[in-house]
């Protein structure tokens, strides 16, 4: 067994990311094993002058869609990324997967530099590129969610079509299921009912994730995909992603599960955040997207710093953005704290300035550090300097 201490001016800890000064974790075959201010193993690395805290989680991200990077400006949002006439949908039809390696390896070292260890991955047409997606995110060292999105959908559900299901719907979703990858839809106006509940049951009876946009747009919400996602999505597996257009009342129709939000490119696309603040008061714990490659950075600090500014002053403060980036993922089974037991995924990042008042942690982090702060990822007793 290999065993070995990590040292840290300051280490963020636990779900509720305490800040402990002079903090040294114990490390035992990649497992935290103690924290504290004596090392409790022979071998110590000191880190340095850094703050320590989980590693990232992206919580919605789209990659397959990078190729198209530029286009933002030029065309309306929809004739890009949407669904199922967008140029990233036309492109995908035709392209041969293995042409997308270098550019998505080139995607993921980015993603990775940011100090992200955790990602949940949207990939269209999944039955034809998860593998390579999947492979690509690994050889950097990313933990991935493959989020896999049925080749079938609908681009509109007649009355009549309801309980009906695509055959080729059930088999993808049955494979994606089968091999333990989550499940892409795209919203639930794109599926009949009973095509919601199928996914819904199969990736829950395998402890599953199913991921879904919701009232993105203001179109999709009056059109009532909420109540519809609401009518057949809620086993317990599902995450809501982007919101936008929820009144303080529909937050409150939400169940306990998880939610994304993609600040950056709501106010770009959208021109309006979701209501994170009561969606904090409801407890749901808000997780941090990036959303399409193609249109936005996948840079959590930026998304980070950009709820700042919008909502300071707010119930939302510099700790619960924090959390939205970190602990609350691992609260719903996903990303990673530093805390006894948990698997060691950490990340190093250099105090710029002398004095850091222990009041002031999560305020720095989220409003100074920048990703050239980034010092090291820990994943496990594995230390990558990041350059």
């Amino acid at each position: 067994m290999r065993r070995l201490s990590f040292k840290s001016s300051i280490a963020l800890v636990g779900q509720d990311l305490v800040p402990v000064r002079d903090a040294v974790i114990d490390v035992a075959d990649g497992e935290i094993t103690g924290i504290g201010k004596t090392p409790g193993n022979v071998n110590i690395i000191d880190l340095g002058n850094v703050i320590l805290m989980p590693q990232l989680t992206n919580a919605h991200v789209h990659v397959l869609d990078y190729f198209l990077m530029g286009l933002y400006g030029k065309y309306y949002i929809d004739d890009v990324v949407g669904a199922p006439y967008g140029l990233k949908y036309y492109y995908l039809r035709r392209i041969k997967p293995n042409s997308l390696r270098v550019g998505l390896a080139n995607v993921f070292r980015r993603i990775r530099d940011y100090g992200v260890g955790c990602l949940l991955t949207i990939i269209e047409y999944g039955a034809v590129f998860t593998d390579i997606v999947i492979e690509e995110a690994k050889r950097v060292g990313l933990c991935i969610v493959p989020l896999a999105e049925p080749s079938s959908f609908r681009v509109y559900v007649k009355p009549e079509e309801e309980e009906d299901v695509d055959e080729r719907f059930e088999e993808e979703v049955r494979q994606f299921t089968d091999r333990g990858f989550g499940i892409s839809l795209i919203s639930p106006l794109n599926y009949s009912m009973a095509e919601l509940r199928l996914a819904s049951k199969l990736t829950g009876s395998r402890g599953g994730l199913i991921s879904i946009h919701v009232s993105e747009t203001e179109d999709t919400y009056l059109d009532g995909d909420l109540n519809r996602a609401l009518g057949t999505l809620v086993t317990g597996n599902t995450l809501f992603v982007h919101l936008t257009q929820l009144n303080d009342d529909d937050v409150m129709k939400l169940p306990m599960r998880p939610v994304a939000v993609c600040p950056w490119s709501n106010m770009e696309f959208i021109g309006k955040l979701p209501k994170i603040g009561i969606m904090t008061k409801r407890g749901l714990r808000p997780l941090l997207g990036t959303d399409n490659v193609a249109l936005v950075e996948p840079n959590p600090w930026e998304e980070m710093k950009l709820l700042r500014v919008i909502m300071a002053g707010t119930e939302l403060r510099p700790i619960e953005i924090l959390k939205m980036a970190t602990s609350w993922a691992w609260s719903w089974g996903l990303g990673y704290v530093i805390s006894e037991g948990a698997q060691m995924r950490g990340l190093a990042m250099r105090i710029g300035y002398e004095n850091l008042s222990m009041d002031y942690v999560h305020d720095y982090v989220v409003t100074r550090i920048s990703t050239k702060d980034i010092t090291y990822m820990i994943n496990g007793q594995e230390v990558i300097e990041i350059k």
